[in-house]
């Protein structure tokens, strides 16, 4: 008998192709729980602009990894791996990894090897982000970490100031995508996707549907709560240029437009990073129904849930 549960299943894609959704048909049919694999979804009060699972949404199926931390407070990928993992190995019935977070998935195949970093030097990083911008950072990891500077989501000040203090450590944030390595959990990851003419319009329709449905006012109340913090949750897709439309420095529309431009940028990256993870089958979701989908995708499964 095995002293823990070493399985999961992944489910991952781009942006609007139906991640939540899936994953609450799958744990209903298999009987098992979901894990969020997004790296935004975390933060608290951020709901509107992640697209975050509602209750009703969720179906009595229990979630994890959501609303964990303030939108004040950084949360490093080790954390994640760190929790996640937890949750995974608790598990009786492989549990549903859903998110388009790709690192997420590769740090809990590939945990970390480098933890902790001194406080004073990440002050250091958070004073050169503050005063210097996220093209120093990028620039002073492309100077000590080439390969990671190749690999990781740059516009992500987080993920570049982790990148930096592992290459410091002496290590490099690139070998998680090596696949020599022995992975920490058996798993099967299914990529959804759309065709990319159909992806760039969903991606319009959501944005559109995210501005109607409040996000103006979701972001204004971060911004009277915290203020305006030099955190990922700021840097966020969707809020970052909002954020920029409440101090002034933009008009509405511009703000509108430069999230949909950001958001089709950063399905690209998402795109490539797919590529990249091990355990992986790629299925299409055009002119499928998520039943549709979520069958497909058990048919798959059968054996390996309940080996």
């Amino acid at each position: 008998m095995r002293s823990y549960n070493r399985k999961f299943v992944g489910l991952t894609g781009t942006t609007c192709v139906g991640k939540s959704s899936v994953a609450v048909e799958l744990a209903k049919r298999f009987g098992t729980t979901v894990i969020s694999a997004d790296s935004m979804q975390l933060y608290k009060g951020m709901d509107i602009g992640t697209a975050k699972i509602t209750s009703e949404e969720m179906q009595g199926v229990p979630h994890f990894m959501l609303d964990v931390c303030l939108p004040n407070e950084n949360y490093s990928s080790y954390l994640y791996q760190k929790n996640a993992a937890k949750i995974i190995k608790k598990s009786i019935v492989p549990p549903i990894v859903a998110g388009g977070t790709g690192f997420y998935f590769n740090s809990l195949l590939y945990p970390p090897e480098f933890g902790g970093v001194s406080e004073a030097r990440h002050q250091e990083l958070l004073r050169v982000m503050i005063f210097d911008g996220l093209d120093k950072l990028c620039e002073m990891l492309r100077q000590i970490d080439p390969a990671a500077y190749e690999q990781i989501d740059l516009s992500n000040p987080k993920r570049v100031m982790r990148a930096i203090e592992i290459a410091e450590s002496g290590g490099s944030r690139a070998n998680g995508t090596q696949t020599n390595r022995k992975t920490a959990f058996d798993c099967k990851i299914f990529v959804l996707q759309r065709d990319r003419k159909s992806l760039y319009k969903q991606i319009e329709n959501r944005v559109d549907l995210m501005i109607a449905n409040g996000l103006v006012d979701e972001v204004k109340t971060l911004v009277d709560l915290y203020g305006i913090c030099p955190t990922s949750a700021f840097q966020a897709i969707g809020y970052k240029e909002i954020v920029e439309y409440l101090s002034g420095a933009t008009d509405l529309n511009e703000a509108v437009q430069k999230i949909k431009l950001n958001t089709r940028h950063y399905a690209k990256r998402q795109i490539s990073y797919f590529k990249r993870l091990p355990c992986t089958t790629f299925v299409d979701v055009d002119d499928k129904t998520i039943a549709e989908v979520a069958e497909e995708i058990s048919l798959q499964l059968t054996d390996f849930m309940h080996e």
